[in-house]
């Protein structure tokens, strides 16, 4: 079925006349940010800053600034804001919303939280077997210090037995943040430790997406957007306790974005029929608590939302139209398990790094 489908995929691309296509090269040329929505903007940073020492940023697109430049400050609700291009990006229309931007140390993307008002949004908290579900991983420095700031905030556990446990990538565990989004904190290695660039808690942030399928999955990220697969491997029954479960397998796919040294890993659970909770699909809209967006830079942005649609995949943004800004134009694709796939083309004349 795999290959099936890349086969289509790849097709759709040789197709293209050679003005409007990038051929097998992968459109995908960076990653912005990863962002979340948030049901609380001010509670949800302050605990990212006083867990893991993360702190407020400039916006990808906010342009070259001095080296002393301030980062932005998270805008009180009363002061959300109304676009109509936001509206037509997002399908959120008549809504208030604001952004908080942050910076982890050696990462190098950003993590984003959104938040909305004035519109319905839902606030299931997803379990890791969910399909549409994701977490970041944050990789640190020293586990049982991030572990008893967690405890200070009260932070929910699920790893089954409520403790971090041994696994082949090091001890970890995994806890939700005051939304009920799922983060995993994980021991780093000693020379993992040495390595890094920057001084502070985090040595690296990957992210995890849980998928119904994981050859359908690819076909999106593999096969549509070129992302590269490092690895997969069944795991062992201590990384399904990590995640709260404790019956089935659990595979992994591991994978990096093209243009950066970001790991995603693509996670397919097969748990016994009989097995609770159990798992139900995501539908995010990008109003929802908690709802998974990638925010990627891309080049050729008109053929790929003609590949896009093609292959059958759905839009969030109205019409699947991009909305144009001085820094470039902007459109959302839904991957096939819900999650939220900003495509961003960067205006030539703008540096947005």
């Amino acid at each position: 079925m795999r290959l099936l489908l890349l086969a289509v995929i790849a097709a759709m691309w040789s197709q293209q006349p050679e003005s409007g296509r990038v051929g097998r090269e992968s459109p995908v040329r960076g990653l912005f940010n990863w962002i979340h929505s948030t049901g609380d903007a001010e509670r949800s940073f302050a605990f990212y800053r006083d867990v893991f020492g993360i702190e407020l940023s400039r916006s990808p697109f906010a342009g070259s600034a001095s080296a002393n430049a301030q980062p932005e400050p998270i805008r009180p609700a009363s002061q959300a804001g109304s676009d109509q291009l936001v509206w037509d990006l997002t399908n959120t229309h008549g809504s208030r919303f604001r952004n908080v931007f942050m910076r982890v140390t050696n990462t190098p993307f950003g993590l984003e939280l959104s938040e909305f008002f004035d519109i319905p949004r839902g606030a299931r908290q997803a379990n890791a077997w969910d399909p549409g579900a994701s977490k970041l991983i944050f990789t640190v420095r020293d586990l049982d210090v991030l572990v008893r700031r967690l405890k200070e905030t009260r932070a929910p556990v699920v790893t089954t037995g409520g403790i971090a446990l041994n696994t082949p990538n090091g001890r970890a565990i995994l806890v939700r943040d005051p939304d009920g989004y799922l983060v995993e904190v994980r021991q780093a290695s000693s020379a993992a430790v040495t390595a890094a660039k920057a001084a502070g808690d985090v040595i690296e942030t990957a992210i995890w997406i849980s998928v119904a399928q994981r050859e359908r999955a690819l076909a999106f990220y593999e096969g549509l957007l070129g992302f590269q697969i490092r690895d997969t491997r069944t795991s062992d029954v201590s990384e399904l306790r990590v995640n709260g479960a404790v019956e089935g397998t659990l595979t992994q796919t591991v994978t990096t974005i093209p243009g950066t040294p970001v790991t995603v890993v693509l996670a397919e659970f097969a748990r016994p029929s009989k097995a609770t909770p159990p798992a139900v699909s995501f539908a995010w809209k990008i109003q929802d608590i908690g709802a998974p967006q990638f925010q990627l830079e891309v080049a050729g942005l008109d053929a790929l939302i003609e590949r896009t649609t093609r292959a059958g995949y759905r839009f969030l943004s109205v019409g699947a139209k991009p909305i144009q800004r001085p820094f470039g134009r902007f459109v959302f694709a839904i991957d096939p398990d819900g999650v939220l796939v900003e495509f961003v083309e960067p205006s030539a004349r703008n540096d947005v790094h």
